[in-house]
């Protein structure tokens, strides 16, 4: 129930970016909206890459680099490809890319761990 006044929406968080990513080369943004967009979609590829490399094996330094680089190259894909975000006008990807670190990067480590747990490690024998 978003009403748009001026290019403007008055829906956040998730919405705001299932609303982005449908109109595509045709939106008009702000800074915030796009932040909040990138936010989301590093969310949903940190979450997805957490799994995957719980479920490969990956452990140590091997996880957190391929953590890196298919978060860095899915960030960079969803900026210019699938957004197509003029990036003369919002400064390119360079502040996508680190915006919300922390959170994702959390994400990440917990659902590795879990997944990796889970798959990997089997329960300890119940003792009599």
């Amino acid at each position: 129930m978003a009403t748009k006044a001026a290019g403007k929406s008055n829906k956040e968080g998730f919405a705001l970016f299932l609303e982005r990513v449908k109109q595509g080369k045709d939106a008009i943004w702000n800074k915030e909206e796009l932040l909040t967009t990138m936010h989301w979609q590093k969310q949903a590829t940190a979450l997805l890459i957490g799994i995957v490399c719980g479920v490969l094996p990956l452990t140590g330094i091997n996880g957190f680099l391929t953590f890196a680089i298919a978060q860095g190259l899915c960030t960079m894909i969803f900026y210019r490809v699938v957004l197509r975000i003029d990036e003369e006008q919002h400064g390119g990807v360079g502040e996508a890319l680190v915006e919300g670190f922390s959170t994702f990067s959390a994400l990440f480590v917990l659902l590795w761990v879990i997944t990796y747990n889970l798959v990997h490690v089997s329960a300890p024998a119940a003792t009599a």
